[in-house]
């Protein structure tokens, strides 16, 4: 999305200063100050990630807060993010839930190394980082070790191809534990009868959709051929008020994909 356009009636984000101008071999790398505000950008238009300086567990965009969701479904041991960016669903959810480990894959180590010093995501023993590219990484994964994957990969301008190969999705799938759930942010959502959908309603039981405001996608994949709503909204309900966050607007657009 463009700097500021989710934000353009926010009264903090009159000017910004770039605090860090810098490149690697996939392009350039922004970090832009605002009063209050910081933001994550690989280009000079688009912003990547951003977080509120005084309230660094909150969520700054609505996809990240769609992608939480899954967690009225599952209670996670273990999370893989695939993309980091400004880390903004690791800092929350390492601070949301005490008991998980992660593991990141981030293809930029400059990402990496920005995101710790600009961007305050943890770095503890529950948090493992591997720079490397998010499809050869996954073919390697262990079977069933993960309970649920995040896929967020964007360069500058467009999402990854990775998110529409069926190569991908078999992995991620194999990845994943028993009720296990793969969580992707989709730029737009794929054709119905498109490969990577077969794969999709060949490998997971229950497929959801969430549509953004920005116009993404967030596309739900689990496991689990019975996923209980009602037990998952009381318990979206008491995260609302833990984390000072609004989730269940969008958990009632939340609509189930049907082969």
């Amino acid at each position: 999305m463009k700097l500021k356009d989710l934000f353009s009636d926010d009264p903090v984000l009159d000017d910004g200063k770039i605090v860090l101008s810098t490149s690697d071999d996939y392009g350039n790398i922004l970090v832009v100050d605002y009063p209050r505000y910081r933001v994550l950008s690989f280009d000079s238009v688009y912003e990547q990630s951003g977080f509120y300086v005084e309230r660094p567990y909150a969520l700054a965009h609505e996809y990240t807060r769609i992608m939480l969701l899954v967690l009225g479904f599952i209670q996670p041991r273990h999370i893989t993010l695939l993309g980091l960016g400004g880390g903004s669903l690791l800092r929350t959810l390492h601070h949301h839930l005490s008991r998980c480990h992660f593991h990141v894959v981030e293809l930029r180590p400059k990402v990496y190394d920005i995101a710790l010093e600009y961007f305050d995501i943890p770095d503890d023993t529950r948090v493992s980082v591997s720079i490397d590219d998010a499809a050869l990484h996954m073919i390697g994964i262990k079977d069933a070790s993960t309970d649920i994957i995040f896929a967020d990969m964007y360069d500058a301008y467009r999402m990854s191809p990775i998110l529409l190969q069926q190569q991908f999705v078999q992995a991620c799938w194999r990845a994943l534990s028993k009720k296990g759930c793969l969580v992707i942010n989709y730029h737009t959502m794929p054709d119905r009868h498109s490969p990577v959908f077969e794969s999709l309603f060949d490998c997971f039981s229950t497929l959801l959709v969430c549509p953004c405001k920005s116009g993404n996608f967030i596309l739900f994949a689990s496991k689990s051929p019975t996923l209980d709503f009602d037990r998952a909204a009381a318990k979206l309900k008491k995260m609302e008020k833990t984390l000072d966050e609004v989730l269940m607007p969008s958990f009632i657009r939340l609509v189930q994909i049907i082969a």
